[in-house]
């Protein structure tokens, strides 16, 4: 079995490097995995692109984690941190994460999973060792108070036994992925030390061997050009996305020709 490290730390070889992908070239592999599973599960049609990714990547808060393994990207998630125009699952999950807000709690969302290997079962150990650095970026880093994630019915068990998520929201249909089932999960953060209680495998998942800060925070941060390459060059994930969210990233990016960007000359 393929080893893996933090990043932090020397890697052989045949270790896989987890950790924020930490260039354009990493990011763009990352999101040309991501096109290939989902199309190979059925979420998207083809695109002459070859790419796939939201509007959510270009908000200065999210962040891409990547499998890195022999200078190849092998499997990589996002994390959204919660925005002014919110997360990509309150498309349809508005309501149930609203009442979350209402709370007062800090809401951290969990996207774009992808692994070159199809079958979760085969892809689980890197799935932990993703979502490891997740959860210690939403707790050390983000200081989130809930993690929440669409996934497929069929994959409900794996996160409700091997990470603890709880119900959400119920069964119901995503236009982003082809109308294909899905089901919002819950982490509460503030509570994950009580659930782990009297279970030493738990424990030693979630709280041993804490990913370092330096290698968290160490993640790469998108230029203006690269802005410019994923968003308005290869997709038209951009100019396609809400009035409200082009608003709200031209005051992160003020700097932005966005007219050109908005108009597609």
């Amino acid at each position: 079995m393929t080893g893996t490290r933090t990043g932090g730390q020397a890697a052989r070889r045949d270790e896989a490097i987890v950790r924020p992908a930490a260039s354009r070239e990493e990011l763009e592999q990352a999101f040309r995995l991501v096109y290939q599973s989902y199309l190979d599960r059925g979420y998207i049609e083809e695109s002459p692109h070859r790419i796939r990714l939201s509007v959510f990547n270009a908000f200065p808060t999210s962040v891409t984690f990547v499998s890195v393994l022999r200078g190849t990207v092998v499997a990589t998630i996002s994390l959204v941190l919660d925005t002014p125009v919110g997360l990509p699952m309150d498309e349809i999950y508005h309501d149930e994460l609203q009442q979350l807000r209402s709370a007062g709690r800090r809401l951290i969302e969990v996207t774009m999973l992808a692994d070159r290997r199809r079958e979760l079962h085969r892809a689980l150990p890197m799935l932990l060792e993703l979502m490891k650095r997740v959860f210690d970026y939403a707790t050390l880093v983000a200081q989130a108070n809930d993690l929440c994630i669409t996934v497929n019915p069929r994959h409900e068990t794996y996160y409700e036994s091997f990470l603890l998520f709880k119900p959400l929201g119920g069964l119901k249909s995503y236009p982003s992925v082809r109308n294909n089932p899905a089901l919002a999960k819950r982490l509460n953060l503030d509570h994950v030390r009580e659930q782990c209680e009297g279970n030493e495998e738990l424990i030693q998942r979630f709280f041993t061997d804490r990913t370092p800060l330096s290698v968290l925070e160490g993640g790469y941060r998108m230029t203006l050009d690269d802005l410019s390459y994923f968003f308005v060059e290869l997709t038209t994930v951009l100019r396609d996305a809400p009035a409200a969210v082009q608003q709200c990233l031209r005051s992160y990016y003020p700097d932005c020709p966005w007219e050109e960007w908005l108009s597609g000359a």
